[in-house]
C-alpha cells in the first residue's frame, strides 16, 4: 500500500511541475490556456486529459533533467563535466 501512495504522490507531484512548465510554455506562446485546463480538461473522442499527458512528461523530463545537472555539479558524473580540467 505504501508503494502504491508513493507513486501516486510521485505522479501528482511530476504532473504539476509540468502543468506549471506548460502554463509558462502557452503564455510565452500567446495561447489562452489556464492552468485549470492543463490539469482538467478532457478531449471528447479519446477520453484522456487533453493536456495533462504533455505535461506528465514535460515534468518527467524536466526532473531527470535536474538530477543530470545535480549529479554533474557534484563530481557523480565525470563524463559529462570535469571541473579538474
Amino acid at each position: 500500500m505504501n508503494q502504491l501512495y508513493n507513486i501516486i504522490i510521485k505522479q501528482l507531484v511530476i504532473g504539476y511541475i509540468g502543468a506549471t512548465l506548460l502554463l509558462i510554455y502557452y503564455k510565452i506562446k500567446g495561447r489562452k490556456v489556464t492552468y485549470e485546463q492543463i490539469l482538467n480538461e478532457v478531449d471528447s473522442k479519446s477520453g484522456i486529459k487533453k493536456y495533462y499527458y504533455k505535461a506528465f512528461y514535460l515534468g518527467v523530463g524536466f526532473l531527470i533533467l535536474i538530477v543530470v545537472v545535480l549529479s554533474t555539479m557534484a563530481g557523480l558524473n565525470p563524463k559529462l563535466y570535469d571541473p579538474n580540467k
